[in-house]
């Protein structure tokens, strides 16, 4: 993960593929990727996108009502942080 990227993680991996359909679809660049242990949720993926993309991303999740556990940033101590 580099600077400037979040990651959105959902409850489930349907639900993680069903909105990286969606958010391809919106034309946002985003990467599947492993979830961080750290963050609880039965799914063990996450969806790595552009922080400057992030109210977009939050607006296609409330529309197409994803199941959303949270949005994340990793801290400079190497832990997560919500966002």
């Amino acid at each position: 993960m580099s600077v400037g990227e979040l990651i959105a993680v959902f409850i489930s991996t349907h639900e993680t593929l069903r909105a990286e359909r969606a958010f391809r679809e919106a034309r946002i660049k985003v990467r599947a990727t492993v979830k961080p242990r750290k963050i609880g949720s039965n799914c063990q993926m996450a969806i790595t996108f552009p922080e400057g993309k992030l109210a977009e991303i939050k607006n296609i999740v409330k529309k197409d009502g994803f199941d959303l556990v949270g949005f994340y940033r990793k801290r400079e101590e190497g832990d997560w942080a919500e966002v």
